[in-house]
């Protein structure tokens, strides 16, 4: 049971809907990738560490969706991971794709989807920073007590 405190509830409902279906989504690419990446890319095991970040994803986009749903303050945790790791993602396909081809699908896919869902998680974690800070916080005058 979580035992957290529901502290967003105006956090609307499709947002836990949103990464669940992105959840679903990526899942089928990660089986892709692990048939098509080739074993060796100037290092091995280079299917192996394209497959694992993106399972990582997959595993904090669900998280987002389990807390989401549940109103829990732990979205924000899971929310600030996820920008991080679609950053760290976005970023290696485009320094290791080959020139080419492969450069423009990585850059692509970095500008119109990894970013953007960066950008969107990121705004949805400061949302609920913001909120529980303007909850929990007293001004600062009510913090300290005068010896007068």
């Amino acid at each position: 049971m979580d035992t957290t405190r529901k502290i967003y509830p105006a956090l609307p409902h499709w947002v836990a809907a949103i990464y669940a279906i992105l959840a679903l989504i990526v899942a089928p690419w990660i089986i892709y990738l692990g048939i098509s990446l080739p074993t060796r890319h100037l290092s091995s095991h280079w299917d192996l560490s394209w497959v694992g970040l993106d399972i990582a994803i997959v595993t904090l986009l669900m998280l987002n969706a389990y807390y989401s749903y549940k109103e829990s303050k732990w979205l924000v945790m899971t929310a600030t991971a996820t920008t991080t790791a679609l950053i760290i993602d976005g970023w290696f396909d485009i320094a290791s794709a080959r020139p080419g081809k492969d450069f423009a699908i990585a850059l692509a896919m970095a500008l119109l989807i990894e970013l953007p869902l960066a950008i969107i998680t990121f705004r949805i974690a400061l949302k609920l920073v913001k909120r529980e800070h303007v909850i929990t916080d007293k001004p600062p005058h009510e913090h300290h007590h005068s010896a007068k």
